[in-house]
């Protein structure tokens, strides 16, 4: 029974924790993984981009993570994530 609400609790941390990322190390990873080779900055700034909130970025972190064998740990994608988020997106950030 204590089962069902401990994982709601959790994934509703987990998909909060992103908000406390570290932009400036962010930029150093993005950078580092040369994610602008697979794409320009035009998949950030389309006006129909597929990316409408902070949940979906950080999914779409996590799969260019795999695809480009960053093995990133949670902290660096949550890095990344605020990184693309004060640079592109402006999403508001949970308090």
């Amino acid at each position: 029974m204590l089962r069902t609400p401990l994982a709601i609790a959790l994934l509703i941390f987990a998909g909060n924790s992103f908000a406390a990322g570290d932009a400036s190390k962010g930029e150093t990873l993005f950078s580092n993984a040369k994610c602008l080779i697979c794409h320009g900055t035009e998949a950030y700034t389309a006006p129909d981009r597929i990316i409408n909130d902070l949940t979906a970025l950080e999914e779409q972190v996590r799969f260019c993570d795999t695809r480009l064998n960053a093995n990133w740990f949670d902290e660096d994608i949550h890095d990344v994530v605020a990184y693309l988020n004060q640079q592109y997106y402006k999403f508001p950030t949970p308090e």
